[in-house]
C-alpha cells in the first residue's frame, strides 16, 4: 500500500509539473528587491496558476542579458533604456513593461574630489555593460561636457569595497541599495543623480523578442499579467516581500533592514500618479532616443514600431459605444476608427475600442456597464441619462470637407423624376421611409416637420439611412427622411447621384454645407456612463477638448463644450416621448378614477344638514383655538425663514465648491476655463488687450519627494497666497493641475502683463528664499497674447504654454514671452 501511494503521489507530481510551460527570466542584476516581482509571481504561486513553470537567473559577471534573450538562452529578459540601441542594431527585442518609470541608477564616488560629473573627467568608471548605455546615465555626462570616450570604463566588479577603497574612481550604482550601505558604514560619498540634473528615464525594463511575441501572445499574456500581479503584490507587502528575499533569495546576505529599505525606495521610483503599474509611453522613449542620436549611439531614421508594448497588454480597455444598427456596423467611417487608434496613442494607459451598437444593444451596454462612454443622438442621449443616469460631457462637430459643424437637421426628399411630388401637400396618403421611430434626425423631426403641415403618412421603417436613401431611389417608397449630411456623404462616395435628389421644403442657414428641411438641433453627444471615473472623464475630456482647438488633418471629428438641449426636450415634450410621454385621459377613466370621491359626494350632500349643528359646536371651539393656531403659524413662518436662510447659504457654499479648488481656495480648471473663454470673447467683441500667464513651480515634484506632500501643499497654498496679493480684483487666478497655473488679464498693455509676470516671479523667490518654514522655490511663466487670428481662449493658452516651456528650457525662474 505505501508503494502504491508513493507511485501514485510521484506519477501525479510528474505529470503536474509536465503540464507547466517552462520559461525563464534573466534578472539584470544580483537577487535583491530589485527583481521582487518576480520572486513574489513564483513564490506565491502566480505563475503556476497560469500554468507557468519559470526560472529565474540571476545575473552573472560580463554577461549581457539582450544577447541572452536574442539567443534563446533566456525567454524574457530584464533591460535598460539601451534597448532602443538594440532595436535600432537589429535585434528582434520587444520591450514589455517599465518596471520602473523613474531610473533607480546613478553613480556613486567616495573619492572627496568628485562632487560632479565634470569631475570625472579622465577618471575610472566601474558600471556593467548595460548601465554604460542608461541614457539617463549618458545624459548626465554628456549635460556636464562628458563624453563616453573621456571616462575610463571598467567592467563591474559587484564589490563594493572597490569603491570604499578607491580602487575606482566612481561606481554605477543603485540608489535603492549602496547609499544605504554607506550610510551604514559612515563612509563619505557623493551620488550623481541623473534626476538631479533633469534627466528622468526608465529604470529596469521587462522585455522579450519578436519571435515570442509571435508565436506564443497567449503565454507572453499569461507570464505578462503574473509578473504584473507579483510586483503590485511586492510593493503591496514590501516587508513581507524583504522577509522572502532574505530567506530564498539573498545571495548577497543583506540585512533585512537593508531589503525592506530598498522596497520603500524602489516602490517610489515604480509608479507614476494616475498611471497603471507597468505603462511605457512612446514620448519617453522618443526622449531617450533624442539623448542617444546626440551621442552618437543611434542612427537617424529609427522607428519605435512594434517595439513598446505591441499587444498593449499595458493599456486598460477603454470602450466606446457609437450607435449605429446592425447594418451599419460596416460603414461606420473609417475616419471613426482611426480616431479611437489616436486616442490609443494620446494615452498611454489607456486602449480605446470603438462599438457599433444598435438601440438596444446600446440601453444593455450601458445598464450593464460594459462602455465607459457612449456616441448617441440627442434624443437618445435624454432618455439614457434619465433611465440610467447617463451624463453629457460634450457635443460632437463631424467633420466634413475640412470643415466642423456641430448641428444637424433632416432632410425630406423624393425622387427628381417623381412629378407628383413638389411640395409638402403632395405627400399626403403617399409612403414615407425613415429610419426607426427612435431616429432622431432620420424620423423625428421630419415627422415634427410634416405634422405642423397637418398630413396623414403612412410611414414605413427601414433600420438605416442608407436603406431609406435607396427605397426612395428604387421606388419602394415615394419619398425619405434621413439626417443631414448622408445625402451629400453618399454622393461623395459613388453611391448615389444628387442630382436624382430631389429635397422638399429646403431651408437655408449660414455656414451649414447640407441639403436640410427642418431647424437645426444640436448634433450628437458624447456621454459617460455612470461606472466611469471622473478622473477618466477628465483625463479623456480635457485631451480631447485641447486637441480640438487645432485638429489633426483628417480627424472625424472635434468636441465642444455641450451645447443647448432645450429644443430636443420641447420635441420630445410635443410628440409624448419618454420620459416626456403621458396616456391619453378620457371622462370614462375620470369616472374609474373617482367613483368612490362621486358617492362621497353624494352622501355628503344627503347628511349634511345633519353636519349644520355640529359644525356650528365646531365654529365655537375653532375660535377658541384661533390663537393657538396664530401663535404656531408665528413660529412656522420664523422656521421657513430661517430653514430658507439656511438653504440659501448652502447653496452658495456649493458653488463656491463647485468652482474652486479644494486646497488653493482659487478658481479650479473648470472655472477658470469658463471665465477665460467669456474675457476671450469680450475682448475680441470690444477689440481690448487680454494676456495669459502660464506658471509652472519649478522642480515642484522634487518638494514632495523630499519634504513630504504636507509640505507641497503648504507650498502650493503660500504661492497662490503671493499672488492674489498682486493681481488685480478682475484678474482671473486658476489651478489647472498639480503645480501649473494659470492668470488671465485684460484692459492692460503686454508691458503691463510683463511687469506683473516679474513682479509674481521675485516675491515668490524673495518670500519662499527667506522663508523659515518653507523650502525656497521659483517659478516659471510663459506669457502671450490675444492676437486677431485666435479662434478660442485655448489658442492663446496654447502658446502661453509654448513660452512656459520656453522658459523652463532656458533655465527656469524667468519670464518668457510668445
Amino acid at each position: 500500500m505505501r508503494v502504491l501511494i508513493f507511485y501514485i503521489f510521484f506519477y501525479t507530481t510528474l505529470f503536474a509539473n509536465h503540464m507547466l510551460e517552462p520559461i525563464s527570466v534573466q534578472l539584470a542584476w544580483l537577487h535583491q528587491f530589485q527583481s521582487a516581482g518576480f520572486y513574489v509571481a513564483k513564490e506565491k504561486g502566480f505563475y503556476e496558476e497560469l500554468d507557468l513553470n519559470v526560472t529565474i537567473k540571476e545575473y552573472q559577471q560580463g554577461m549581457n542579458v539582450v544577447n541572452s534573450v536574442v539567443s534563446k538562452e533566456s525567454t524574457y529578459g530584464v533591460g535598460k533604456s539601451s534597448l532602443v540601441i538594440d532595436r535600432n542594431n537589429g535585434k528582434p527585442v520587444v520591450a514589455l513593461m517599465a518596471l520602473f518609470q523613474h531610473s533607480p541608477s546613478v553613480l556613486i564616488s567616495t573619492n572627496p574630489v568628485i562632487k560632479t560629473p565634470k569631475d570625472l573627467f579622465n577618471r575610472l568608471v566601474m558600471m556593467s555593460f548595460e548601465e554604460s548605455n542608461s541614457a539617463a546615465i549618458i545624459s548626465m555626462l554628456m549635460s556636464n561636457g562628458i563624453k563616453k570616450e573621456d571616462i575610463f570604463l571598467q567592467e563591474h566588479s559587484f564589490k563594493l569595497d572597490d569603491l570604499i577603497n578607491l580602487r575606482t574612481d566612481a561606481m554605477a550604482c543603485y540608489i535603492s541599495n549602496e547609499p544605504f550601505i554607506l550610510k551604514e558604514r559612515n563612509i563619505p560619498h557623493t551620488i550623481l543623480n541623473p534626476k538631479e540634473y533633469g534627466f528622468d528615464f526608465y529604470g529596469d525594463i521587462l522585455f522579450t523578442t519578436d519571435n515570442e511575441i509571435a508565436f506564443h501572445k497567449e503565454r507572453a499574456k499569461r507570464f505578462y499579467n503574473a509578473t504584473k500581479q507579483g510586483w503590485e503584490w511586492a510593493f503591496d507587502h514590501i516587508e513581507e516581500t524583504a522577509q522572502l528575499i532574505y530567506d530564498k533569495y539573498n545571495t548577497q546576505n543583506k540585512t533585512l533592514a537593508a531589503l525592506i529599505y530598498e522596497g520603500y525606495t524602489l516602490k517610489s521610483l515604480a509608479f507614476d500618479e494616475g498611471k497603471p503599474f507597468g505603462v511605457l509611453e512612446p514620448k519617453k522613449f522618443d526622449d531617450i532616443s533624442s539623448i542617444y542620436k546626440i551621442s552618437g549611439l543611434l542612427q537617424n531614421g529609427y522607428s519605435l514600431e512594434g517595439f513598446i508594448d505591441p499587444l498593449y497588454f499595458a493599456k486598460n480597455v477603454v470602450k466606446i459605444g457609437i450607435l449605429a444598427s446592425r447594418e451599419e456596423t460596416d460603414i461606420v467611417p473609417k475616419t471613426w476608427q482611426e480616431s479611437a487608434q489616436y486616442l490609443s496613442a494620446l494615452f498611454p494607459s489607456h486602449q480605446f475600442i470603438l462599438l457599433p451598437l444598435n438601440f438596444e444593444e446600446m440601453q444593455q451596454s450601458v445598464q450593464k456597464g460594459d462602455v465607459e462612454f457612449v456616441i448617441v443622438n440627442p434624443m437618445y442621449a435624454i432618455q439614457l441619462e434619465h433611465s440610467f443616469g447617463l451624463s453629457r460631457i460634450a457635443t460632437l462637430s463631424p467633420r466634413y470637407k475640412n470643415r466642423y459643424y456641430s448641428e444637424y437637421g433632416s432632410v425630406i426628399f423624393t425622387k427628381t423624376s417623381t412629378t407628383e411630388i413638389q411640395n409638402y401637400r403632395d405627400l399626403k396618403n403617399k409612403k414615407i421611409g425613415a429610419v426607426s421611430p427612435r431616429s432622431f434626425g432620420g424620423y423625428l423631426l421630419g415627422m415634427k416637420e410634416l405634422g405642423d403641415h397637418s398630413l396623414q403618412k403612412d410611414v414605413v421603417f427601414l433600420n438605416t439611412h442608407y436603406n431609406v436613401v435607396n427605397a426612395v431611389l428604387n421606388g419602394k417608397v415615394d419619398a425619405g427622411i434621413v439626417r443631414t449630411d448622408v445625402i451629400e456623404k453618399m454622393s461623395d462616395d459613388g453611391l448615389i447621384t444628387l442630382s436624382d435628389i430631389k429635397v422638399l421644403g429646403v431651408k437655408h442657414y449660414p455656414d451649414f454645407p447640407f441639403a436640410v428641411s427642418t431647424e437645426l438641433y444640436p448634433e450628437w453627444v458624447l456621454a459617460k456612463t455612470p461606472h466611469t471615473s471622473e478622473y477618466l472623464t477628465n483625463e479623456v475630456l480635457s485631451t480631447l477638448l485641447k486637441i480640438s482647438s487645432s485638429p489633426k488633418p483628417n480627424q472625424a471629428f472635434r468636441l465642444k463644450t455641450p451645447l443647448d438641449y432645450s429644443k430636443v426636450h420641447t420635441i420630445l415634450k410635443e410628440f409624448n416621448i419618454y420620459p416626456y410621454e403621458q396616456e391619453p385621459y378620457t371622462f370614462k377613466d375620470a369616472v374609474l378614477k373617482y367613483r368612490y370621491i362621486f358617492i362621497g359626494l353624494f352622501i355628503i350632500f344627503v347628511i349634511s344638514f345633519a353636519f349644520m349643528a355640529y359644525i356650528q359646536r365646531l365654529n365655537k371651539k375653532l375660535l377658541e383655538r384661533s390663537q393657538e393656531v396664530q401663535n404656531f403659524n408665528d413660529t412656522l413662518e420664523k422656521e421657513v425663514e430661517q430653514r430658507t436662510h439656511e438653504l440659501s447659504l448652502l447653496n452658495s457654499k456649493l458653488k463656491d465648491l463647485a468652482n474652486t479648488d479644494e486646497l488653493t481656495k482659487i478658481n479650479n480648471r473648470r472655472y477658470f476655463l469658463l471665465m477665460a473663454t467669456q474675457y476671450f470673447h469680450t475682448a475680441k467683441r470690444n477689440k481690448m488687450e487680454l494676456h495669459i500667464l502660464s506658471l509652472d513651480i519649478d522642480f515642484f515634484k522634487h518638494v514632495n519627494d523630499t519634504y513630504g506632500h504636507a509640505m507641497g501643499d503648504a507650498v502650493l497654498k503660500f504661492f497662490c497666497k503671493c499672488i492674489k496679493e498682486l493681481i488685480r480684483q478682475s484678474d482671473l487666478f486658476g489651478r489647472i493641475g498639480g503645480e501649473e497655473f494659470s492668470i488671465c488679464i485684460q484692459n492692460t498693455s503686454l508691458e503691463g502683463a510683463r511687469i506683473l509676470a516679474e513682479k509674481i516671479r521675485e516675491c515668490i523667490e524673495r518670500e519662499t528664499g527667506s522663508s523659515q518654514n518653507l523650502p525656497a522655490i521659483t517659478v516659471s511663466i510663459g506669457i502671450s497674447s490675444l492676437k486677431e487670428d485666435d479662434k478660442e481662449v485655448f489658442d492663446i493658452i496654447k502658446r502661453s504654454d509654448q513660452a512656459l516651456y520656453a522658459a523652463k528650457k532656458n533655465g527656469r525662474n524667468q519670464v518668457q514671452i510668445l
